[in-house]
């Protein structure tokens, strides 16, 4: 009885203090409170996760990439370019409304994802490279680029917007080298993404040289102050084709310039500097390095060709194709792009007799039409692998061994050291779903539709440039005269004067405009080209 006296005393004097201090515990109302056996109070659930540590410069720094290439940067290029030592890899530009029309899917078997256009998928990646892929957005609005890329954020570490490529079907929608023209769209897209994204989700661009030394340095100002964690020079002008040779020399003074800037409050930007643009590999970085400063290298064409070059020691053409048909038939890869890709495969500088030994070869990709063409020298391959010791086991006929090829990728990226970009990442998102994210923009199906209806009813409609003037009085109306057929006519039917779209017609990449070719076949004629209009 005392002793419940005596509670009851202490609780008058310190339970309203009690209560206020257990109101001001971080823990929810509805979580409920237990209490240990060493007296503390503590929540049922784990606390939260914490952010991720914004991006920065630093994944980009001391570091050979694979740049971004149509066609020829898809996910089994990507993949092998992994296995053999690149530091991070660009996905090939995918324009952002081709983007926000495809529709996400997972694949349960493989955890592929992918973005599934009018046919077939335009974009996909393997949840083993997401640390090292960058996606590249082909855009010139910024609300389109910024729910293009909120689409794509978790399945990305960064985000880079192409303002390099030099391509009719690009530049023509003002994407492209086009934005090298028009920085304020240019700084406003890079901007708009900063703010939408992630912050451990990093954002890039990719630029051309301008042919005036000084405007390059004020465009470079302009870009570096967006907020990006990393900047790419393609050390061409606009003009300049792959044919010519870059000019490296001009990126040294982007370098220090880049470097000497400072913001508001006297610190330098946070920002990596990669020179692409003649770029042969491995063997070539401490070449480019010394010429233009840079903090890492960009490699196109050499990887293009054997995506090895990223490994001291490169392999041979009969190992790359033999590896890429096995990932590209077990993750569904369109035959057409396969056939593409593994065309352009060469061998290491200085093989002898590359010709000759390549012949037979080049023979069978020319006149494949589809996997099963290629039976026979993938058995082949096998039985010589095994009789080295690369490989064992039998023959398995209906994907040529792709699962154990892909296992084998994805355990030699994950022998890596982990990123310390990518720490805590997959426990944050899982724990703050995207759509729980306070966006801006909404990328659910209603709110893409009204961004495109808005995009569309803004868009500036073009003129045409042919005179109904001129037209009219072409056509002779002399009676008895011989009627000649005008060498201008127009449609009569209304708005054919005033349509939206760009300029011209153009040939956009079917993988870039959301659409794959199918591969021609004796039974099936091949398609006609992509036009936009």
């Amino acid at each position: 009885m005392l002793l419940a006296l005596r509670r009851i005393r202490l609780f008058s004097r310190v339970g309203f203090n009690s209560l206020s201090m257990a109101s001001t515990l971080s823990y929810s109302s509805s979580i409920p409170l237990k209490r240990p056996r060493d007296g503390s109070i503590s929540s049922v659930h784990d606390p939260p996760p914490p952010a991720p540590p914004p991006a920065t410069s630093q994944r980009f720094k001391n570091s050979i990439v694979l740049a971004p290439m149509v066609r020829s940067g898809t996910m089994p290029t990507r993949l092998l370019a992994l296995k053999y030592g690149a530091s991070l890899v660009w996905g090939p530009e995918i324009i952002d409304k081709a983007m926000l029309h495809a529709k996400r899917v997972v694949d349960e078997k493989t955890g592929i994802v992918s973005f599934e256009g009018i046919s077939s998928s335009i974009w996909s990646c393997h949840p083993a490279e997401r640390p090292y892929l960058i996606y590249q957005i082909g855009s010139s609005s910024p609300p389109l680029a910024v729910a293009a890329a909120l689409l794509v954020s978790r399945d990305v570490s960064g985000v880079d917007l192409n303002c390099g490529c030099p391509k009719p079907f690009s530049t023509s929608g003002g994407m492209g080298a086009a934005l090298l023209d028009t920085p304020d769209i240019l700084c406003d897209i890079l901007t708009s993404l900063r703010a939408a994204l992630p912050p451990h989700i990093s954002v890039s661009c990719k630029i051309r040289l301008l042919p005036d030394p000084q405007k390059t340095l004020d465009l470079v100002e302009r870009i570096v102050k967006t907020g990006i964690s990393c900047l790419t020079v393609h050390c061409r002008t606009r003009n300049m084709r792959k044919g010519e040779r870059a000019i490296p020399d001009r990126l040294r003074a982007i370098v220090d310039f880049v470097r000497s800037m400072r913001d508001e409050s006297g610190n330098p930007y946070d920002v990596a500097v990669l020179a692409n643009g003649d770029v042969e590999g491995w063997s070539d970085i401490q070449r480019v390095k010394d010429i233009t400063g840079a903090d890492g290298l960009m490699v196109a064409t050499k990887a293009e060709e054997n995506p090895s070059c990223f490994s001291e020691t490169m392999v041979d053409v009969d190992e790359l194709v033999s590896r890429y048909l096995r990932i590209a038939r077990y993750t569904s890869n369109t035959f057409g792009n396969t056939k593409h890709c593994i065309s352009s495969f060469k061998s290491a500088p200085g093989v002898v007799n590359q010709r000759a030994a390549l012949k037979a070869l080049r023979t069978t990709i020319a006149q494949a039409k589809d996997y099963p063409s290629f039976t026979t020298f993938m058995l082949e391959r096998h039985a010589a692998e095994v009789a080295n010791g690369t490989r064992s086991g039998e023959f398995d006929e209906e994907n040529w061994g792709g699962d154990k090829e892909i296992e084998g990728i994805v355990d030699s990226i994950k022998s890596r050291p982990p990123p310390a970009w990518w720490v805590g990442v997959e426990e944050w998102e899982r724990a703050n779903p995207l759509e729980s994210q306070g966006m801006d923009v909404d990328i659910g199906e209603d709110g893409i539709k009204k961004l495109l209806e808005r995009d569309r009813e803004e868009r500036p409609r073009k003129k045409s440039k042919v005179d109904p003037a001129d037209v009219k009085t072409s056509v002779p109306t002399h009676p008895g005269t011989a009627t000649e057929t005008p060498s201008h006519t127009t449609n009569p039917e209304p708005g054919a004067l005033a349509t939206p779209g760009p300029l011209f017609m153009s040939y956009v990449p079917p993988m870039v405009a959301g659409r794959n070719e199918r591969s021609p076949s004796p039974e099936r004629a091949v398609s006609k080209a992509t036009l936009i209009s």
